[in-house]
């Protein structure tokens, strides 16, 4: 109720004064009670963030808060009252929210240790009195504060700003309660009234000194607190004037010495004197005898184990050591320790804070008593959890002492024992591994209060090592550096690992601020350390590689821990709020992005400042570090800030006027250097698939555009640098460039745009010349990005890679002109990828006839390759193959296929397979055998010693590599193999065949061998992860594949085939249980059927192998069912256990696959193998004419087979069956072994065949086999009736009853488990022949209802088989005794054979249903419908077979159990319908009628709803049902009122609901429309209806968009039912109406796919867009907002790249359609303006785009800013799929429309000399300008056009290939650029191209 209430209730406060004066006195329920209703009411307490209200004076109720803080025994009271302590002390308004420093107040409070509990009384009543002095100071100095804060708050303004001269900063992270802290310290250690005792003021003084040291090392900026303490100690000392000097004395008051050692330390970071605490062991000397006395009596005391004045003894104790010198306590500090230690470890507390301020007491004690620490640090280390009490009471030993140092250290806090180490000046300390343990596990158990504190404490002292090692280096400062780090590293990952859940954004903020605004970050980056070796002049002329690592070696190892520690804030602190959307996170978010964004300017000055001063002195050596950081920092980085300042590096030097000069040039280099980091950034960030979660844009990246025009700056720069200087950084920063401009594949929506500008970045054709000259791998990749830019680059290319092979051809012109080129064997194998891509673009260009650049192409690389390839290893082994991607070592099956074909090898493959068809003379076929017999010589073992002479596949270095090679090399033996030779065979040729699949089957035996863990992907063949050797494998096993299908003539002749045996062998050890391997290895065995090897070896060695019985035994464990012997309760009505599955959407309209397990696909592989195995041998028996003697015991065989038989439709249990019965046909003594087992199958099989062997020769063996047979039958009546539900009507049986089972089973028993009905009928048969059970038991298993469905079958021999079963069962029921069950069961007997017309007449599924579920419901008088139905059977004496028994009964049932009623009716309907005929009795009886009207009146429920939606989608799979539903139903109006209902629902749960029957409506509209029910022959109006279901279900997808949009698989399928119904409208007549939608439409279809999706990869995105491709391309697209518009096409595109590939790219459907958006629009707008009806008459004569371009009306081409939107959309489309040549014609037509204004303009940007009519003459008229024109989704539409020439189409090419320049011209142009195309220099191209045109 209290959360309820006002804050500000008037008394409320008042509640704190009733507070108990002893908190601890009350019962520990009533503590909680009042504190969780105190921290309700200043609403603080929370693990997660501190309270800012709080209620007023709060603070002078601190000390009850306190008291329970330290001396509650439960851990909950003690929380909460830290919480409200803390509250307490908020409300002073002292310390601005700074909790903090609250905390630090609390921490040297002794007994304060976080969440400790005490479990004696006794330690409790200890730390109570120790603290008891300081909880009162402490009390007091807030309630001071409290009372007086403008007074302290003045003071600190005093001593800190004004002191400053008005320097200083205002807002100090300091608070004023410590001033008046130190007063009052200052005022009790003066105070001479005897009220506080000399241990008493020492204890506050060192209380009072270590808290404001703490607070001092944990500050970022310790000026501040330095001056304010230095300040205010000298002020107030003045005001003592007594006790002025008493800080100088060397002898100081042991109260005094804290303050001495405060202002000392104080001081020192004031004046910039960083120190190290060196060892005091000189200076110890003897102790003072009291001391000793003190130490003698305590241990005499603790010696006589007198306990009752323990407390006293121990605060006295703890006194003593308070008013001591630091060397006595260090001269006698083993038996202090031990003393300490029995003392309940009580004294530990104030030891530990007398060390914090006197850190070398671990140095000390590692000089003076090594042996004690160590043994100390080991039991720490290595024996925490076992306490050693042997030498307890043993204080003066060593181990004694050892131990308690042991439990101090434990127990000492974190700072203190850091402070000690780090400020070690011995180094040994720093290589205890013990010590470096101890401190990591001090930190993890820090307060999560103290993490932020701790963090900054660890920071300062990483700081003093820094800046000490400025002044003085040495090798312990660099330990304590490192150990720092490992520290603030440790730190940093526990505050900001997004699992912490208690650690909120606005700490993740502080954290990040704190570090990247600390001194040390700033130092570091600024002035960074000298490193330990020494640069290079040259350094930065290196390749970036190697800058960078010479760059870490020498940059000093303290640096290096800055920009780590840099790195991992910024790695964690990403994640964190990822996905969390609150104001909070949002205001985190916005503080860390402001924190790095000045890290990046702080990062960028320093930069440049230093980048300058290096110019000017020439020297870049010191730039090095700089540079270093810049980069390790560069991910965290905007990429587009990185381009400004790649253009101010720039800007900063004269590249026109540099040298080359290395030393000199350095600017230079670090430009290039800069710029490549740069572009690799850039391509990275655009190429994210959600750009919004990468690290940058956390950081505070928000840009999806950048400035295009400064990235065309910079990328002529590197351009123009390329040229000048020939510098391989230069080429390697220029092709990062290229591919930014080129990134067309991997680029996300955001960038879409500046990356459509950046694609039109004109690439000077010169660039070509410089990369032939001197070619590299670089300048070969360069140059086949950039001949794929324009058709220009391509043709430039051609004609001078065509010039320097001509004179590399043998006959080439002596007299001819030397090539200024030359380029060897190994430049030309590197652009041998440009050079197939230009093979491929000369192919396309020409149309496939022969040319003589092609031929000359050819003809050099055949020479180069094959004269390689014959030297394989030598060649293949050449570094230019490298691909360079070692790592890559899991991936899919195509990817890894796709790597190895686009590599250099791969790629080089395929030119020599396209010169050996293109060259007579090398295709001939010795040439080939010869090259084999060199390639693969006859001595080879395998394909490894051949290819790479590599068998040690372990060791190998790059494995990737040597996949590479291995796959080349066996493409290549292929192709030499296997190329077409004119059908010519000969024995040479037959002889390498062989011998190759020989090495191949040796290659796979010994990859399987070194390689057995592949086994662990078994199956996984098209998984994502597949590994790189798995891959190879099923290479390798594949060509084996298709090797022995190909040769298999040849292989048959051999006299034997031993490498049969050796591949099954290599199977059973290595691949035994992976189904990939046995199902290739069945296709090779079955190729080699007729191949003369031993097929009973191959059968024996399978069947013996270990696993193979437990194998097959498999099968039965995955059975449900594990029911035995006879049920004597009568199964339940059948229709209570029909479960109607969900339509299942995905299989529906996507790929199903089936999610076979591993075991399972395992098992089934194995049968079908040892069937084939079983096939062959049978084979060979038969050819070798010999009996089965010698054979296998296939006895034994069947038995096993039988015993792990489930009798279902499996396909396992489909493949045993059918492996049973060729045995049992096939081998004399397998036969009848089913039927000698009484068809018992499974595991009860075993049973009855050890049973029948027991009982074979007693007397009574039939009536004991009686007896067995019913122990151990396998029926499961629940099976039975999934049977019945799932019968598979449409399922054949081929050869006859006794050959084979089902080979075809209703789709819907893909899942379910049913029996398989041919071998239940036989087994009913024969147990009913038998007597083995009773016909009531039949009955009642579900034997008899399976028998009845079985009479509906479709097949013959089914139906016959369950005819005699109810002949078997209507005898035995005529030998019962006339009871009532027999009776009832007599009635449907008697009714069904009446209704049955002829002999094994099929009766229908509706009948066969009623009668299975009467069968049972007969038998159970307590079923609902039990009388109605026994009343049917009662009065009729015969069954009506085109009636659907008790519908209107049931259906418009008026009992009180109506509902059930109904839904049993529905239920036997649905199960009824299977077949045409029941669905037209379903017709003739009005059913559907009658259904389809109920569901739309208000007794519908939606129970009844979901049945009879059910039952109409059903019926709809139906062909004539189908029609007559839509010719007469009113279907579609049904399914379209259904949809318009569900939008129109208001209710959200009402909606939930009918959402359930979406999924059906959408199989309804995928049967109606399916290509079966011939779309053509439906009547006209249903094309209207679909058309209005298709809006309602546009209105329901963007209406019910919040419902849909988590139900991915619903909105889907919305979209995919638009798109069908869109594709019924286009096979409409052009002349009839036709569904399309709207501009307006299309633009809100993408805005609610988008608002869904998440990736452009969404199914649902790529659906959308093919729904918006479908519809005829909209002429209004111009209408369209621009804004809107370049989001449509934004998202359009983005998606259409990342979509899967289809037989035609939806990148070009894309293309098509916006093209005839355009041509279309541009058409309909010109007919309506010149309103002239002989318009398309005139369109006839309009055969050139000049023609048509000059008809047209100036009027139609306005301004519009869609045009520009429009054109470059297209453009890059087109450029995307590389000029395609059969669009480019269209394409040229829209661009025109849409960028010329005038015909005038066009003209006088086409280049001097060249006519633009002239140009336009030449390209003929779009199609799409033809009034006959359609849009085909699935095509182009044909247009039947003139033949033209060769000639005139290289003509067409040509122009269209100018104008596309041009209008890239004018879209560079409008984006601001100021490179473009030159046109004047192409003319000789197109010449030189024409001359290969024969005329």
């Amino acid at each position: 109720m209290l959360r309820t209430m006002p804050m500000d209730m008037e008394g409320l406060s008042d509640v704190f004064k009733f507070l108990p004066n002893n908190p601890l006195s009350s019962p520990t329920i009533l503590q909680q009670s009042l504190l969780e209703l105190l921290n309700e009411h200043v609403s603080q307490f929370s693990k997660d963030a501190t309270t800012i209200r709080t209620p007023p004076q709060m603070y002078k109720h601190l000390n009850p808060f306190i008291v329970w803080l330290l001396g509650s025994p439960a851990g909950q009271t003690k929380e909460q009252a830290y919480a409200l302590a803390k509250a307490a002390m908020l409300s002073t308004g002292a310390f601005d929210n700074n909790t903090r420093e609250i905390c630090a107040w609390f921490f040297f409070i002794p007994g304060h240790s976080g969440d400790h509990v005490y479990v004696e009384d006794t330690e409790a009543e200890i730390f109570q009195k120790l603290s008891s002095v300081i909880v009162s100071f402490l009390c007091d100095a807030v309630s001071t504060t409290g009372n007086n804060l403008y007074k302290y708050m003045e003071l600190l303004k005093r001593y800190i700003y004004d002191s400053e001269g008005g320097k200083a900063d205002l807002s100090p992270e300091v608070s004023p309660f410590i001033i008046c802290v130190l007063e009052k310290c200052l005022r009790l250690l003066s105070s001479e009234s005897g009220s506080f005792t000399i241990p008493q003021k020492s204890l506050v003084s060192l209380y009072v000194c270590n808290t404001i040291k703490y607070l001092l090392d944990t500050q970022v900026n310790t000026r501040t607190l330095s001056l304010l303490i230095d300040r205010a100690l000298s002020e107030m000392l003045d005001n003592f004037s007594s006790k002025t000097d008493v800080l100088e004395l060397v002898d100081c008051p042991c109260e005094w010495r804290p303050l001495k050692s405060l202002l000392r330390f104080a001081r020192d970071i004031l004046h910039n004197r960083f120190y190290s605490i060196y060892s005091n062991v000189e200076n110890v000397t003897r102790s003072s005898d009291s001391f000793i006395d003190t130490l003698g009596n305590i241990k005499g005391v603790l010696r006589s184990e007198y306990q009752s004045g323990l407390v006293g003894l121990t605060v006295g104790f703890s006194f003593s050591l308070l008013c001591t010198r630091y060397n006595e306590i260090l001269q006698n500090f083993p038996l202090v320790l031990s003393i300490s230690s029995e003392l309940l470890e009580a004294p530990f507390s104030v030891l530990s804070s007398m060390f914090f301020l006197q850190s070398s007491f671990l140095t000390d004690v590692s000089k003076l008593r090594p042996e004690m620490l160590f043994d100390a640090l080991g039991s720490v280390t290595c024996c925490k959890e076992k306490e050693d009490n042997s030498c307890k009471g043993d204080l003066d030993s060593k181990k004694a002492a050892s131990a308690a140092f042991a439990r101090y250290l434990r127990s000492a806090p974190f700072c203190v024992l850091f402070s000690a180490i780090v400020q070690s000046s011995s180094c040994h300390l720093f290589e205890q591994s013990a010590l470096k343990k101890l401190l990591l596990d001090k930190v993890t158990a820090v307060p999560s209060d103290h993490l932020v504190s701790s963090l900054c404490y660890v920071m300062f002292w990483m700081n003093h090592a820094s800046s000490s090692y400025r002044i003085r280096s040495s090798d312990d400062l660099k330990m304590s550096s490192e150990t720092c780090f490992i520290l603030a590293e440790y730190l940093v990952k526990q505050l900001l690992d997004k699992n912490l859940s208690h650690v909120p954004v606005n700490c993740a903020a502080e954290v990040v601020e704190f570090i990247l605004n600390h001194p040390s970050v700033t130092s570091s980056l600024r002035f960074p350390l000298s490193g330990d070796i020494e640069f290079s002049d040259s350094i930065f002329g290196e390749s970036l590689g190697e800058l960078l690592q010479s760059a870490k070696q020498a940059v000093n190892r303290m640096d290096h821990h800055v920009l780590n520690l840099i790195k991992t804030v910024a790695e964690f602190v990403f994640p964190m709020c990822n996905d969390q959307l609150s104001e909070q996170v949002i205001n985190g978010r916005k503080q860390i992005s402001r924190a790095f964004e000045a890290m990046e300017q702080k990062l960028f000055l320093i930069f440049k400042t230093k980048f300058d001063a290096c110019i000017k002195s020439m020297d870049f050596k010191p730039f090095v570090p700089t540079f270093y950081a810049l980069h390790t920092l560069i991910r965290f980085i905007s990429p587009f800030k990185l381009l400004e300042l790649v253009n101010w590096l720039f800007s900063r030097i004269d590249s026109k006027n540099a040298t080359v000069h290395q030393s000199k040039r350095n600017d230079l280099f670090v430009c290039l250097h800069l710029a490549s980091c740069t572009f690799d950034i850039l391509s990275a960030y655009m190429g994210q698939p959600n750009p919004e979660t990468t690290l940058y844009s956390y950081l505070g990246g928000t840009e999806t555009h950048f400035d295009v025009l400064l990235f065309e700056r910079i990328f002529f720069q590197v351009f123009e640098i390329c040229c000048r200087f020939k510098l391989d950084i230069a080429d390697i920063c220029l092709l990062k460039a290229v591919k930014v401009v080129k990134m067309h594949k991997s680029v996300q929506d955001p960038y879409l745009s500046s990356i459509m500008v950046l694609s039109r970045v004109v690439t000077p054709i010169d660039i070509i010349s410089h990369c032939l000259h001197k070619v590299d791998r670089t300048k070969a990749d360069l140059l086949y990005l950039i001949t794929g830019t324009s058709p220009l680059h391509m043709s430039a290319f051609g004609f001078t890679f065509s010039e320097i092979l001509n004179t590399l051809l043998p006959n080439a012109d002596k007299n001819q002109e030397t090539s200024k080129y030359s380029l060897s064997d190994e430049e030309l194998t590197m652009l041998l990828p440009t050079a197939l891509l230009y093979l491929n673009s000369v192919t396309i260009k020409f149309e496939g006839q022969p040319s003589k650049p092609f031929q000359v192409i050819l003809s050099v690389y055949g020479r180069l390759l094959f004269g390689g390839f014959s030297k394989w290893k030598i060649f293949v082994s050449s570094s230019i193959f490298e691909i360079r991607l070692d790592k890559l070592l899991t991936a899919s099956r195509e990817e890894f296929s796709n790597l190895f074909s686009d590599s250099l090898l791969g790629k080089a493959i395929l030119i020599a397979r396209d010169h050996l068809a293109s060259d007579e003379d090398i295709s001939k076929l010795d040439w080939r055998l010869s090259l084999f017999n060199q390639v693969c010589p006859s001595n080879a073992d395998d394909i490894f010693d051949c290819c790479c002479g590599e068998t040690g596949l372990r060791s190998l270095k790059q494995p990737l590599e040597f996949v590479n090679k291995v796959v080349a090399y066996i493409n290549f033996c292929r192709i030499l193999l296997f190329f077409d030779c004119n059908g010519s065979e000969s024995q040479p040729l037959e002889k390498s065949r062989i011998q190759f699949l020989r090495m191949l089957i040796s290659t796979w035996m010994l990859i399987v061998k070194k390689f057995p863990e592949n086994n662990a992907y078994s199956g996984n063949i098209d998984g994502e992860n597949l590994s790189l050797f798995r891959f190879l494998e099923f290479f390798v096993m594949h060509n084996v594949l298709e090797l022995t299908t190909e040769i298999q003539s040849c292989l048959i002749k051999l006299d034997s085939l031993p490498f049969t045996e050796q591949l099954v062998k290599s199977f059973l050890l290595y691949r035994f249980e992976d189904s990939v391997t046995l199902k290739m290895l069945r296709t090779v065995l079955t190729s080699l059927s007729r191949g003369k090897f031993s097929c009973i070896s191959v059968i024996q060695l399978l069947l013996a192998h270990s696993k193979f019985a437990q194998s097959i035994h498999s099968a039965n464990q995955s059975l449900d069912s594990t029911q035995f012997g006879l049920v004597f309760t009568p199964m339940r009505s059948i229709m209570t256990s029909l479960v109607i599955p969900r339509t299942n959407l995905d299989s529906l309209y996507f790929e199903n696959k089936k999610s076979t397990s591993e075991p399972d696909l395992n098992l089934l592989e194995l049968i079908k193998l040892v069937r084939v195995l079983f096939q062959i041998y049978v084979q060979q028996r038969e050819e070798a004419n010999v009996g089965d003697e010698e054979g296998i015991n296939c006895r034994e065989l069947v038995y096993l087979l039988l015993s792990s038989y489930g009798a279902t439709c499996s396909e396992v249990d489909k493949e045993i069956y059918n492996l049973m019965l060729e045995i049992e046909s096939n081998d004399k003594s397998s036969a009848g072994i089913v039927a000698q087992t009484d068809y018992i199958w499974g595991p009860s099989s075993l049973k009855m065949r050890k049973d029948s062997v027991d009982l074979k020769n007693t007397e009574s063996f039939e009536e004991l086999q009686k007896v067995k047979f019913r122990e151990n039958i396998p029926i499961d009546p629940n099976l039975c009736a999934q049977t019945v539900l799932h019968f598979p009507y449409n399922g054949f049986v081929n050869g006859g009853a006794s050959s084979t089972v089902m080979t075809e089973a209703c789709s819907s028993t893909d899942k379910l488990q049913i029996y398989d009905p041919i071998f239940i009928l036989r087994f009913s048969i024969h147990c009913l022949s038998r007597n083995y059970i009773e016909p009531i038991e039949f009955a009642s298993l579900g034997l008899l209802a399976i028998t009845f469905v079985s009479m509906s079958s479709n097949d013959e021999v089914t139906r016959k088989l369950g005819y005699e079963a109810l002949s078997k069962f209507n005898s035995a029921l005529e030998k019962c005794q006339k009871k009532k069950d027999v009776k009832r069961l007599g009635l449907l007997m008697t009714s069904l054979q009446n209704g049955i017309e002829g002999q094994w007449r099929r009766i229908p599924s509706i009948i066969a249903i009623f009668c299975a579920e009467a069968s049972l419901v007969l038998l159970d008088e307590s079923y609902a419908n039990h009388s109605s139905i026994y009343e049917y059977f009662n009065n009729s004496r015969c069954v009506n077979m085109k009636d659907i028994p008790l519908f209107s009964n049931l259906f418009w049932s008026s009992s009180d159990k109506f509902k059930l009623d109904r839904l049993w009716m529905l239920r036997l309907l649905y199960v009824g319908l299977n077949t045409e005929d029941d669905a037209q009795i379903y017709l003739g009886n009005h059913i559907f009628k009658t259904l389809m009207s109920f569901y739309c009146s208000p007794l519908s429920d939606n129970d009844s709803k979901e049945l009879i939606i059910q039952i109409v989608e059903k019926a709809c799979q139906f062909h004539r049902a189908v029609r007559v539903l839509v010719e007469h139903g009113g279907l579609i109006l049904w399914l379209s009122s259904i949809v318009s209902s569900l939008y129109l629902i208001k209710c959200q749960d009402q909606k939930s609901a009918a959402f359930i029957q979406l999924p059906m409506v959408f199989k309804v509209v995928s049967y109606i429309t399916s290509p079966r029910d011939n779309i053509e022959r439906l009547p006209k109006h249903a094309m209207e209806q679909l058309s209005e279901l298709s809006s309602n279900l546009l209105k329901l997808l963007v209406s019910s968009f919040d419902l849909i949009k988590e139900e991915s698989t619903l909105c889907n399928s919305i979209l995919e039912t638009l798109t069908l119904l869109l594709k019924v409208s286009q096979k409409r007549e052009i002349s009839q109406p036709h569904f399309t939608l709207s501009e307006d439409s299309l633009f809100q279809l993408y805005k609610t796919v988008e608002l869904r999706s998440k990736t452009k990869s969404d199914p649902s995105t790529c659906l959308a867009l093919k729904a918006v491709l479908t519809t005829t391309p909209p002429i209004t697209i111009r209408r369209m907002r621009q804004e809107n518009l370049s989001k449509f096409l934004r998202w359009a595109v983005a998606t259409a790249i990342q979509s899967k590939p289809e037989e035609e790219s939806i990148v070009s459907k894309l293309l098509r359609w916006l093209i005839a958006s355009v041509i279309r629009g541009k058409i309909s707008r010109k007919l309506i303006e010149n309103d002239n009806t002989n318009s398309f008459s005139k369109r006839e004569s309009l055969h050139s785009l000049q023609s048509w371009l000059s008809s047209k009306n100036e009027k139609v081409f306005e301004e519009n800013g869609c045009d520009d939107v429009l054109a470059a959309t297209i453009f890059y489309l087109l450029q995307i799929l590389g000029f395609n040549h059969s669009l480019l014609p269209s394409a040229v037509s829209a661009l025109c429309l849409l960028l010329v204004p005038s015909s005038s303009e066009l003209e006088s940007l086409t280049g001097n000399g060249i006519s633009l009519p002239s140009l336009c003459t030449k390209i003929h008229c779009p199609t799409e300008a033809n009034p006959a024109w359609r849009w085909l989704y699935d095509e182009k539409w044909g247009e039947i056009s003139k033949e033209i020439s060769a000639a005139e189409k290289l003509d067409e090419i040509h122009a269209c290939e100018r104008l596309v320049m041009v209008a890239s011209n004018i879209l560079t142009k409008k984006s601001g650029f100021s490179n473009f195309s030159e046109l004047k220099d192409v003319e000789h191209i197109y010449d030189w191209e024409r001359s290969f045109i024969q005329i």
